[in-house]
């Protein structure tokens, strides 16, 4: 309704625009009196402003006919990963909140595959309470991972080679070591600092 009294009110002001031009290049003495002249400008305004106004009305409604559309659209993706056995992104992000409330991180470490005695990284961090290194070592040569604090062995993964581990310890705040410790993997580079806060 809104986008036919748009249309209907912009082709009379062009029409009006069209015919006051036509008249005041014909004749002479257009518009002839003030009150004319007045008259005339009066209903210009009005055009222009029931046109601005149906305009208006016009995007709100298409506005919210995209919303409506966006919304259905959501909620059949959302059910259709339902169906599918996917948890909403709403879902997985509770769960992470979740897991952070109750102290429990999950960290990944892995190894060359190469063979080179290195970790990917000589820096982790997680939240004090049950942390759990994930390793992945794709190399032939045999790693684990163990941490421990002021020299003190806390926890130790198996030894794995082309496969993968973990070891999981409950820790509180502080720093602690993590580090390979087949003879000689330590002292070639196999370690780092775990950081828990």
């Amino acid at each position: 309704m809104e986008q036919t009294a748009f249309y209907v009110l912009g082709i009379a002001l062009v029409v009006i625009a069209l015919t006051v031009s036509v008249i005041g290049l014909r004749v002479e003495r257009f518009p002839g009196s003030r009150l004319a002249l007045a008259a005339g400008a009066t209903v210009l305004i009005l055009f222009v402003a029931g046109t601005t106004t149906a305009a208006v009305i016009n995007a709100r409604e298409e506005q919210k006919e995209h919303n409506e559309e966006a919304a259905a659209e959501e909620q059949k993706t959302e059910t259709e990963a339902e169906e599918a056995g996917e948890a909403p992104k709403e879902l997985d992000q509770q769960g992470a909140e979740e897991g952070a409330a109750t102290g429990t991180s999950s960290l990944d470490l892995s190894a060359p595959e190469d063979g080179t005695l290195a970790f990917d990284t000589d820096q982790l961090d997680a939240a004090a309470g049950e942390v759990t290194i994930n390793f992945d070592n794709p190399a032939a040569l045999e790693h684990d991972v163990t941490i421990e604090q002021d020299g003190e062995e806390i926890a130790k993964s198996d030894l794995v080679s082309e496969g993968t581990t973990e070891v999981s310890a409950d820790l509180e705040p502080g720093e602690y070591t993590f580090y390979c410790s087949v003879p000689g993997h330590r002292e070639g580079g196999m370690e780092g600092t775990l950081t828990v806060k």
